[in-house]
């Protein structure tokens, strides 16, 4: 652990006293679970030429070209934004131009986790991961959605990557506690409340305390850490309260848009999305949500057919 971290560590007392606490057998577990995937130098690469003010559409197309399952999904998006079956596109640098820099980004974004979909699946069969994931990265689309109908912009793509990975928790409960895993997926809580509730009661943390203990191990930016930590209760956000409302809005969102993931949970109503904590925070005006509402539909809208194009 760095200093920095080390510093830093007071901010996440409560967590951490709630970690050293566990069993001796779980602690030992969670700890030697391996670090995150990092992205390979393609992607790196790729990232730094979108940020670029004077990247080229041609130039990020050519890296692309060298990744077949990149190239792959980029054609598949291609295709769904603006052809249709008789004309179908198949050359890259076009169609990099119907998608834009945004949707690249994103595919760039997801591409390391879908690179981990095939050996998660492996693992657990009975689990659809595919799920997981499409509720993952609908959660991190309307993370950054929400972020722009508030005419806020957030550091980098945190906003994005908060929503991504909120979820961490769940991949290292069913990797690390297999048996307490199969109980929790065949759970069916009424809420998110009684959802961790169950997960404490089997491991004596949940997910979400999980999921932040691990990436702040990990040495992850600390307000993903604080968005993971609080996702589902972000009035107890005292550090990045609005980038934590924002990600639990975004999900809710995404279980309403027909994204569930692999929670047994019920889909929330709109009248369910206007009583989370989140929603009066983000949007304190009356006015403003009823605008939200009708300029985040389309994007509900398209969000199950977009992802069917990712993974």
């Amino acid at each position: 652990m760095s200093n920095s971290n080390e510093k830093e560590a007071s901010s996440y007392s409560s967590l951490l006293d709630t970690i050293e606490h566990l069993p001796p057998d779980k602690l030992s577990k969670i700890r030697q679970y391996p670090k995150l995937a990092s992205l390979q130098s393609i992607y790196q690469a790729l990232s730094s030429m979108l940020e670029s003010d004077h990247a080229y559409l041609s130039q990020v197309a050519e890296l692309i070209s060298r990744d077949p399952p990149l190239t792959s999904r980029l054609l598949r998006l291609a295709n769904t934004l603006i052809y249709n079956d008789s004309e179908a596109c198949v050359d890259i640098e076009e169609a990099a131009l119907a998608a834009g820099f945004d949707k690249i980004n994103q595919l760039l974004l997801a591409a390391p986790i879908i690179q981990d979909l095939q050996q998660l699946q492996k693992e657990h069969e009975h689990t659809n991961w595919t799920e997981f994931w499409q509720h993952s990265i609908a959660t991190a689309i309307l993370s950054r959605e929400i972020f722009s109908q508030r005419g806020e912009t957030c550091r980098g793509d945190l906003d994005y990557l908060a929503g991504l990975i909120h979820n961490i928790g769940k991949i290292i409960i069913a990797l690390t506690f297999n048996e307490e895993f199969k109980k929790i997926a065949q759970n069916h809580p009424e809420d998110e409340d009684e959802e961790i509730e169950y997960e404490k009661a089997l491991l004596g943390l949940d997910h979400a305390q999980l999921g932040a203990y691990y990436l702040y191990i990990n040495e992850l930016p600390e307000e993903i850490i604080d968005a993971t930590q609080f996702h589902i209760n972000p009035w107890a956000s005292t550090q990045y309260p609005e980038l934590t409302a924002t990600t639990q809005l975004a999900s809710n969102l995404a279980r309403f848009a027909g994204i569930p993931g692999i929670e047994n949970l019920p889909t929330p109503t709109w009248e369910n999305i206007e009583q989370l904590a989140s929603w009066p925070k983000l949007f304190p005006e009356e006015n403003d949500q009823h605008h939200i509402r009708e300029a985040l539909r389309p994007t509900l809208e398209s969000l199950p057919f977009f992802l069917q194009t990712m993974i």
